[in-house]
C-alpha cells in the first residue's frame, strides 16, 4: 500500500453523518495500561499487560442543523455512543469503530468570530477496534444479498461488527452478515437487531466467536426500501488480551 494523506475522510456517530462537520479528528487512540512488576533478578522494569482502552477526540464547526453537529453532541448523552472514523469513504477503507461515552462539549469562539466544539470519547467496555469497511455507503433497495467480499483465508478467533444506519424510506430491514468457505454455501455468521422506519439514523455493534470463514456477504431481510447504511467488520474481537 502507498502512503496515504487524511482526505476524503469520513466520519458517523450513531448512523449520523458528520464529516461536512467535522474540523479534524484529532486523537484515535487505542491504548493499553502496563502493570508494573519490577524483581530482582531483571535490571530493567518489568511489565505485564493491563486493560485495552481507546479514545476518538475531534474538533468540530458548530452546525445547528437536524441530525447534525449541535443535534448528536450537545445533550452530553449518559448511554453510549458508537463512533466510527473511515480513512477514505470506499469499501475495504481502514476504519476505526469505538462504543464511547462522551465526556465533553467544549466551545472555543475565536476572535475572527469562528466557533468550534472539542468532543472527547471515551471507550466504554471494549477497546478501540481498527478493521476495514464492507460497504461505505451503500443502500439495499430490498432485501437481498450483496456481492460477496474475499478476505483470502478463514479466521479462528470472531469478528466485531459496527453497522450504521443512515436512513429507511419504508419498512423494517434485518441486517446479517453471512460466510462461506467456498463463496457459494452460506451461512449466518451474525446478525443485528431490526430497525424500523423512524427510528434511523442508528448503529449497533455486534461479535462472534470462533471460526469466520474466508467469504463475507451482507443480506437484508424483511420489506422495507431504501435502507442507506455503513458497515466495518474485524476479524477478531476486541477483548483484553493483547492477541485479539
Amino acid at each position: 500500500m502507498a502512503k496515504q494523506a487524511g482526505l476524503g475522510d469520513k466520519l458517523y456517530v450513531h448512523g449520523r453523518d458528520l464529516s461536512g462537520d467535522i474540523s479534524s479528528v484529532d486523537t484515535i487512540s487505542a491504548r493499553r495500561a502496563t502493570i508494573d512488576v519490577p524483581v530482582i533478578e531483571d535490571s530493567a522494569m518489568s511489565r505485564l499487560q493491563g486493560l485495552a482502552d481507546g479514545e476518538i477526540s475531534l474538533t468540530t464547526w458548530f452546525d445547528d442543523a437536524a441530525l447534525l453537529e449541535h443535534a448528536t453532541f450537545s445533550a452530553l448523552p449518559t448511554t453510549d455512543i458508537n463512533v466510527l472514523y473511515i480513512r477514505g469513504s470506499a469499501a475495504s477503507s481502514p476504519a476505526a469503530g469505538l462504543v464511547a461515552k462522551q465526556i465533553n462539549y467544549d466551545a472555543s469562539r475565536g476572535q475572527d468570530r469562528s466557533l468550534t466544539f472539542n468532543v472527547q470519547a471515551l471507550s466504554q467496555g471494549t477497546a478501540l477496534e481498527w478493521g476495514e469497511m464492507f460497504a461505505a455507503e451503500a443502500t439495499a433497495s430490498s432485501a437481498g444479498n450483496s456481492s460477496s467480499k474475499d478476505d483470502s483465508a478463514s479466521s479462528s478467533n470472531g469478528l466485531a461488527a459496527y453497522l450504521h444506519i443512515v436512513d429507511i424510506n419504508s419498512g423494517t430491514p434485518t441486517f446479517k452478515i453471512q460466510d462461506s468457505a467456498n463463496d457459494s454455501d452460506w451461512a449466518d455468521l451474525v446478525g443485528f437487531t431490526a430497525v424500523a422506519n423512524g427510528n434511523e439514523p442508528t448503529s449497533q455493534r455486534v461479535t462472534v466467536s470462533g471460526t469466520v470463514n474466508r467469504y463475507l456477504r451482507v443480506t437484508t431481510t424483511g420489506t422495507f426500501s431504501n435502507a442507506k447504511y455503513v458497515l466495518m467488520y474485524r476479524r477478531g474481537e476486541s477483548t483484553d488480551d493483547p492477541s485479539y
